[in-house]
Protein backbone atom coordinates (compact mmCIF):
# COMPACT_ATOMS: atom_id res chain seq x y z
CA UNK A 1 0.00 0.00 0.00
CA UNK A 2 1.67 3.05 -1.00
CA UNK A 3 1.24 5.26 2.53
CA UNK A 4 3.26 6.70 5.33
CA UNK A 5 5.05 4.49 6.98
CA UNK A 6 4.58 5.66 10.89
CA UNK A 7 7.15 5.56 13.46
CA UNK A 8 7.76 2.00 14.93
CA UNK A 9 9.73 1.11 18.16
CA UNK A 10 10.01 -1.82 20.77
CA UNK A 11 9.95 0.90 23.75
CA UNK A 12 7.20 2.57 25.56
CA UNK A 13 7.35 6.48 24.23
CA UNK A 14 6.78 8.71 27.37
CA UNK A 15 3.82 10.47 25.26
CA UNK A 16 2.06 7.79 25.17
CA UNK A 17 1.39 7.41 29.01
CA UNK A 18 -0.17 11.71 28.23
CA UNK A 19 -2.10 10.23 25.78
CA UNK A 20 -4.26 6.96 27.39
CA UNK A 21 -4.40 9.32 30.51
CA UNK A 22 -6.24 11.88 28.13
CA UNK A 23 -8.39 8.93 26.86
CA UNK A 24 -9.33 7.91 30.68
CA UNK A 25 -10.01 11.39 31.45
CA UNK A 26 -11.73 13.43 28.93
CA UNK A 27 -12.94 10.08 26.43
CA UNK A 28 -14.22 7.59 28.89
CA UNK A 29 -14.76 9.97 32.58
CA UNK A 30 -13.29 6.69 34.34
CA UNK A 31 -13.46 6.62 37.52
CA UNK A 32 -11.77 4.74 40.81
CA UNK A 33 -14.81 2.29 41.17
CA UNK A 34 -14.72 1.00 37.41
CA UNK A 35 -13.67 -2.20 36.53
CA UNK A 36 -11.83 -2.07 33.71
CA UNK A 37 -11.18 -5.26 31.15
CA UNK A 38 -8.88 -4.34 28.88
CA UNK A 39 -9.09 -7.35 25.11
CA UNK A 40 -5.72 -7.61 23.02
CA UNK A 41 -4.12 -10.15 20.96
CA UNK A 42 -0.61 -10.57 19.74
CA UNK A 43 -1.01 -7.50 17.13
CA UNK A 44 -0.26 -4.83 19.76
CA UNK A 45 2.85 -4.62 21.72
CA UNK A 46 2.79 -5.58 25.45
CA UNK A 47 3.75 -1.88 26.63
CA UNK A 48 0.93 -0.51 24.91
CA UNK A 49 -1.52 -2.67 26.37
CA UNK A 50 -0.03 -2.49 29.84
CA UNK A 51 -0.19 1.24 29.27
CA UNK A 52 -3.52 0.95 29.70
CA UNK A 53 -4.03 -1.19 32.44
CA UNK A 54 -1.31 0.33 34.58
CA UNK A 55 -3.12 3.56 34.08
CA UNK A 56 -6.49 2.83 34.93
CA UNK A 57 -5.07 0.89 37.66
CA UNK A 58 -3.49 4.32 38.81
CA UNK A 59 -6.86 6.04 38.82
CA UNK A 60 -7.69 3.52 41.02
CA UNK A 61 -10.16 1.44 39.17
CA UNK A 62 -9.58 -2.54 39.19
CA UNK A 63 -7.85 -3.41 35.51
CA UNK A 64 -7.41 -7.01 34.06
CA UNK A 65 -6.43 -8.05 30.10
CA UNK A 66 -7.26 -10.95 28.51
CA UNK A 67 -5.25 -11.94 25.42
CA UNK A 68 -7.12 -13.72 22.51
CA UNK A 69 -5.87 -15.55 19.52
CA UNK A 70 -5.66 -13.37 16.36
CA UNK A 71 -8.79 -14.08 14.96
CA UNK A 72 -8.51 -15.50 10.96
CA UNK A 73 -8.99 -12.86 8.35
CA UNK A 74 -8.59 -9.51 9.97
CA UNK A 75 -11.01 -7.11 10.50
CA UNK A 76 -13.19 -7.46 7.43
CA UNK A 77 -14.45 -10.91 9.03
CA UNK A 78 -15.29 -9.64 12.42
CA UNK A 79 -19.01 -9.97 12.14
CA UNK A 80 -18.53 -13.92 11.57
CA UNK A 81 -15.79 -14.33 14.32
CA UNK A 82 -16.33 -16.36 17.23
CA UNK A 83 -14.56 -15.66 20.56
CA UNK A 84 -13.93 -17.84 23.65
CA UNK A 85 -16.67 -18.20 26.35
CA UNK A 86 -14.41 -17.15 29.43
CA UNK A 87 -13.40 -13.46 27.56
CA UNK A 88 -17.73 -13.43 26.93
CA UNK A 89 -18.04 -14.11 31.31
CA UNK A 90 -15.10 -11.73 32.00
CA UNK A 91 -17.34 -9.09 29.38
CA UNK A 92 -20.01 -8.69 31.30
CA UNK A 93 -17.99 -8.19 34.50
CA UNK A 94 -16.45 -5.18 32.77
CA UNK A 95 -17.94 -0.80 33.71
CA UNK A 96 -15.76 -0.30 30.65
CA UNK A 97 -14.08 -2.55 27.94
CA UNK A 98 -10.77 -1.15 26.29
CA UNK A 99 -11.21 -3.51 23.24
CA UNK A 100 -8.16 -4.02 20.87
CA UNK A 101 -8.75 -6.90 19.23
CA UNK A 102 -12.68 -7.90 19.00
CA UNK A 103 -14.36 -5.15 16.88
CA UNK A 104 -18.21 -5.98 15.90
CA UNK A 105 -19.35 -9.09 18.04
CA UNK A 106 -21.95 -10.28 19.74
CA UNK A 107 -19.94 -10.34 22.78
CA UNK A 108 -19.41 -6.71 22.50
CA UNK A 109 -23.80 -6.08 22.29
CA UNK A 110 -24.02 -8.19 25.42
CA UNK A 111 -21.41 -6.49 27.07
CA UNK A 112 -23.50 -3.39 26.44
CA UNK A 113 -26.32 -4.13 26.90
CA UNK A 114 -25.35 -5.53 30.55
CA UNK A 115 -24.03 -2.04 31.05
CA UNK A 116 -20.63 -1.81 30.05
CA UNK A 117 -19.06 0.68 28.04
CA UNK A 118 -16.82 0.06 25.19
CA UNK A 119 -14.02 2.12 23.60
CA UNK A 120 -12.42 0.47 20.75
CA UNK A 121 -9.03 2.40 21.13
CA UNK A 122 -7.86 1.34 17.30
CA UNK A 123 -11.18 1.01 15.64
CA UNK A 124 -11.48 -2.88 17.24
CA UNK A 125 -7.95 -4.27 16.23
CA UNK A 126 -4.87 -2.89 17.94
CA UNK A 127 -1.63 -2.46 15.96
CA UNK A 128 2.31 -2.30 16.00
CA UNK A 129 2.21 1.32 15.55
CA UNK A 130 -0.81 1.98 17.37
CA UNK A 131 0.80 4.61 19.99
CA UNK A 132 2.37 6.47 17.04
CA UNK A 133 -1.20 7.08 16.02
CA UNK A 134 -2.63 7.76 19.58
CA UNK A 135 -0.09 10.54 20.39
CA UNK A 136 -0.92 12.11 16.41
CA UNK A 137 -4.33 11.74 16.36
CA UNK A 138 -5.31 12.59 20.06
CA UNK A 139 -2.37 14.11 22.03
CA UNK A 140 -1.42 16.45 19.12
CA UNK A 141 -4.49 17.61 18.12
CA UNK A 142 -7.54 19.26 19.79
CA UNK A 143 -10.00 16.46 20.41
CA UNK A 144 -13.03 18.55 21.90
CA UNK A 145 -12.80 20.71 18.62
CA UNK A 146 -12.70 17.69 16.66
CA UNK A 147 -15.65 16.58 18.77
CA UNK A 148 -17.75 20.05 18.35
CA UNK A 149 -17.10 19.96 14.40
CA UNK A 150 -18.65 16.13 14.42
CA UNK A 151 -21.48 16.87 16.21
CA UNK A 152 -22.19 19.71 13.76
CA UNK A 153 -21.61 18.22 10.78
CA UNK A 154 -23.73 14.90 12.16
CA UNK A 155 -26.59 17.66 12.81
CA UNK A 156 -26.11 18.89 8.66
CA UNK A 157 -26.22 15.29 8.12
CA UNK A 158 -29.58 14.67 9.69
CA UNK A 159 -31.36 17.79 7.93
CA UNK A 160 -30.34 17.48 4.35
CA UNK A 161 -32.32 15.08 2.02
CA UNK A 162 -29.91 14.28 -0.37
CA UNK A 163 -26.12 13.74 -0.29
CA UNK A 164 -24.13 13.84 -4.01
CA UNK A 165 -20.72 12.44 -4.13
CA UNK A 166 -18.64 13.84 -7.02
CA UNK A 167 -15.63 12.13 -8.07
CA UNK A 168 -13.95 12.20 -11.78
CA UNK A 169 -17.06 12.48 -14.38
CA UNK A 170 -19.25 9.78 -12.04
CA UNK A 171 -21.86 10.99 -9.22
CA UNK A 172 -23.40 8.91 -6.59
CA UNK A 173 -26.45 9.86 -4.77
CA UNK A 174 -27.87 8.89 -1.39
CA UNK A 175 -31.12 9.80 -0.03
CA UNK A 176 -31.02 10.81 3.36
CA UNK A 177 -34.97 11.38 4.06
CA UNK A 178 -35.08 10.65 7.63
CA UNK A 179 -31.64 9.38 8.19
CA UNK A 180 -30.08 10.81 11.64
CA UNK A 181 -26.63 11.85 11.46
CA UNK A 182 -23.91 10.70 13.21
CA UNK A 183 -20.62 12.09 15.16
CA UNK A 184 -18.86 9.18 15.34
CA UNK A 185 -16.36 11.26 17.34
CA UNK A 186 -14.60 8.53 19.61
CA UNK A 187 -16.25 9.90 23.13
CA UNK A 188 -17.99 7.88 25.12
CA UNK A 189 -17.97 11.12 27.79
CA UNK A 190 -19.53 14.75 26.66
CA UNK A 191 -17.35 17.08 28.71
CA UNK A 192 -19.46 20.11 27.74
CA UNK A 193 -22.32 18.75 28.56
CA UNK A 194 -20.81 16.47 32.20
CA UNK A 195 -22.52 13.18 30.45
CA UNK A 196 -22.71 10.62 28.99
CA UNK A 197 -22.50 10.72 25.29
CA UNK A 198 -22.28 7.00 23.95
CA UNK A 199 -22.02 3.41 25.02
CA UNK A 200 -19.67 1.69 22.44
CA UNK A 201 -16.59 4.93 20.33
CA UNK A 202 -13.73 4.47 18.35
CA UNK A 203 -10.46 5.91 18.12
CA UNK A 204 -9.09 7.89 16.91
CA UNK A 205 -11.76 10.78 16.47
CA UNK A 206 -13.54 11.25 14.22
CA UNK A 207 -15.58 10.42 11.32
CA UNK A 208 -18.93 11.40 11.32
CA UNK A 209 -21.49 10.55 8.97
CA UNK A 210 -24.26 8.67 8.45
CA UNK A 211 -25.97 4.70 8.87
CA UNK A 212 -27.77 3.54 5.69
CA UNK A 213 -31.06 1.29 5.79
CA UNK A 214 -31.16 -1.08 2.82
CA UNK A 215 -31.85 -0.55 -0.53
CA UNK A 216 -30.19 3.01 -1.18
CA UNK A 217 -27.28 4.50 -2.82
CA UNK A 218 -27.25 4.90 -6.41
CA UNK A 219 -24.81 5.90 -9.24
CA UNK A 220 -20.69 5.31 -9.46
CA UNK A 221 -17.43 6.29 -7.13
CA UNK A 222 -14.31 6.19 -8.20
CA UNK A 223 -11.90 4.56 -4.82
CA UNK A 224 -8.66 6.16 -4.85
CA UNK A 225 -7.81 5.90 -1.48
CA UNK A 226 -7.78 2.78 0.95
CA UNK A 227 -9.52 -0.95 0.04
CA UNK A 228 -10.04 -3.45 3.23
CA UNK A 229 -11.61 -6.32 1.94
CA UNK A 230 -9.98 -9.91 2.17
CA UNK A 231 -6.50 -9.38 2.92
CA UNK A 232 -5.47 -8.68 6.84
CA UNK A 233 -3.56 -5.80 5.34
CA UNK A 234 -5.26 -2.50 3.41
CA UNK A 235 -4.45 -1.69 -0.02
CA UNK A 236 -4.15 1.12 -2.29
CA UNK A 237 -5.46 0.76 -5.78
CA UNK A 238 -2.79 1.94 -8.94
CA UNK A 239 -5.83 3.79 -10.31
CA UNK A 240 -9.01 4.32 -9.44
CA UNK A 241 -11.30 1.41 -8.70
CA UNK A 242 -14.71 2.10 -10.05
CA UNK A 243 -18.04 1.26 -8.03
CA UNK A 244 -21.65 1.46 -9.23
CA UNK A 245 -24.36 0.66 -7.67
CA UNK A 246 -28.10 0.23 -7.92
CA UNK A 247 -30.86 0.92 -4.58
CA UNK A 248 -28.12 -0.06 -2.32
CA UNK A 249 -26.11 -2.82 -4.42
CA UNK A 250 -23.00 -3.23 -6.06
CA UNK A 251 -23.58 -3.66 -9.76
CA UNK A 252 -20.36 -3.38 -11.01
CA UNK A 253 -16.60 -3.16 -10.47
CA UNK A 254 -14.41 -1.36 -12.93
CA UNK A 255 -11.16 0.08 -13.13
CA UNK A 256 -7.80 -0.77 -11.82
CA UNK A 257 -8.22 -4.06 -13.15
CA UNK A 258 -5.48 -5.95 -10.86
CA UNK A 259 -7.71 -4.76 -7.63
CA UNK A 260 -10.73 -4.65 -8.97
CA UNK A 261 -10.49 -8.49 -10.18
CA UNK A 262 -9.16 -9.65 -6.98
CA UNK A 263 -12.23 -8.16 -5.66
CA UNK A 264 -14.95 -9.50 -7.70
CA UNK A 265 -13.29 -12.92 -7.18
CA UNK A 266 -13.59 -12.59 -3.60
CA UNK A 267 -16.97 -11.48 -3.27
CA UNK A 268 -17.84 -14.20 -5.86
CA UNK A 269 -15.90 -17.15 -3.62
CA UNK A 270 -17.55 -15.77 -0.41
CA UNK A 271 -21.06 -16.42 -1.87
CA UNK A 272 -22.55 -14.35 0.38
CA UNK A 273 -25.08 -12.17 -1.03
CA UNK A 274 -25.21 -9.30 1.77
CA UNK A 275 -21.68 -8.75 1.03
CA UNK A 276 -22.37 -7.18 -1.66
CA UNK A 277 -25.48 -4.56 0.09
CA UNK A 278 -24.03 -0.93 0.34
CA UNK A 279 -22.79 1.83 1.13
CA UNK A 280 -24.01 0.73 4.63
CA UNK A 281 -22.65 3.25 5.94
CA UNK A 282 -20.51 6.95 4.93
CA UNK A 283 -18.77 8.77 7.02
CA UNK A 284 -16.26 12.12 6.75
CA UNK A 285 -12.68 11.69 8.05
CA UNK A 286 -11.92 15.13 9.84
CA UNK A 287 -8.97 14.58 11.84
CA UNK A 288 -5.70 17.10 10.41
CA UNK A 289 -3.25 14.25 11.95
CA UNK A 290 -5.04 11.02 10.42
CA UNK A 291 -2.54 9.02 7.96
CA UNK A 292 -3.01 6.66 5.18
CA UNK A 293 -1.13 3.54 7.48
CA UNK A 294 -2.15 -0.06 8.27
CA UNK A 295 -4.41 1.32 10.93
CA UNK A 296 -7.90 1.97 10.91
CA UNK A 297 -6.88 6.00 11.00
CA UNK A 298 -7.31 5.88 7.23
CA UNK A 299 -11.06 6.69 7.92
CA UNK A 300 -10.36 9.91 9.13
CA UNK A 301 -8.27 11.16 6.94
CA UNK A 302 -9.10 14.87 6.54
CA UNK A 303 -11.71 15.47 3.67
CA UNK A 304 -12.10 11.79 2.76
CA UNK A 305 -15.10 9.42 2.95
CA UNK A 306 -15.22 6.18 3.93
CA UNK A 307 -17.79 3.81 2.77
CA UNK A 308 -18.86 0.04 4.58
CA UNK A 309 -20.15 -2.69 2.78
CA UNK A 310 -21.74 -5.89 3.97
CA UNK A 311 -22.52 -6.25 7.54
CA UNK A 312 -23.87 -3.19 9.43
CA UNK A 313 -26.30 -4.87 11.98
CA UNK A 314 -23.91 -5.77 14.28
CA UNK A 315 -23.63 -1.89 14.55
CA UNK A 316 -26.73 -1.63 14.62
CA UNK A 317 -27.04 -3.50 18.11
CA UNK A 318 -23.96 -2.21 19.68
CA UNK A 319 -25.24 1.67 18.73
CA UNK A 320 -28.98 0.33 19.93
CA UNK A 321 -30.37 2.38 16.69
CA UNK A 322 -33.85 1.91 15.72
CA UNK A 323 -32.77 1.49 12.14
CA UNK A 324 -30.62 -2.09 12.86
CA UNK A 325 -33.49 -4.29 11.71
CA UNK A 326 -33.32 -2.71 8.35
CA UNK A 327 -29.45 -2.51 8.68
CA UNK A 328 -27.58 -5.19 6.24
CA UNK A 329 -26.70 -8.73 7.28
CA UNK A 330 -23.21 -10.29 6.15
CA UNK A 331 -20.62 -12.06 7.54
CA UNK A 332 -18.21 -9.83 6.62
CA UNK A 333 -17.78 -6.34 6.67
CA UNK A 334 -15.34 -4.11 4.27
CA UNK A 335 -14.76 -0.47 3.59
CA UNK A 336 -13.37 1.24 0.55
CA UNK A 337 -12.32 5.45 0.94
CA UNK A 338 -12.39 8.32 -1.18
CA UNK A 339 -9.44 10.85 -0.64
CA UNK A 340 -10.58 14.17 -1.70
CA UNK A 341 -14.26 13.96 -3.47
CA UNK A 342 -16.95 16.53 -4.02
CA UNK A 343 -19.92 16.37 -1.60
CA UNK A 344 -23.22 18.06 -2.21
CA UNK A 345 -25.59 18.32 0.98
CA UNK A 346 -29.25 19.01 -0.56
CA UNK A 347 -26.83 20.90 -4.24
CA UNK A 348 -24.82 23.27 -1.89
CA UNK A 349 -20.74 22.23 -1.73
CA UNK A 350 -19.96 20.07 1.93
CA UNK A 351 -16.47 19.67 0.65
CA UNK A 352 -14.31 19.78 -2.44
CA UNK A 353 -10.38 19.26 -2.78
CA UNK A 354 -10.13 17.97 1.06
CA UNK A 355 -11.76 21.01 2.23
CA UNK A 356 -14.79 20.74 4.29
CA UNK A 357 -16.91 23.90 4.43
CA UNK A 358 -18.81 24.14 7.80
Amino acid sequence: MAAITPDVSSRLKPDLIAAVDLIYRDICNLQPEHKVLIISDARTPDYIVATFQGLAQAKGAEAVRIECQLPKGGATYQPDAQWPSMLAAAALEADLIIDLAVGYSELIVAAIKNGARVLCPGDGIGGPFLDDVLIRTILHTDIHEIRRKADYIADRFTEAKLCTVLTGDDEFTLDLTGIEGSASDGFLWDPDKNDWKASWAFLPPAQPGVFIPKGLGNGTINVDGTLLYHPDYHEKPDSPIRLTFEDGYLVNIGGDPILANRLKNWLDELGDDGASCGPVHLNIGINPNALLTQSQEWERVYGSITCGMGDLSLLGEILDKEVATTLSKSSVHWDWTVLQPKILLDGQIFSENGKIYC
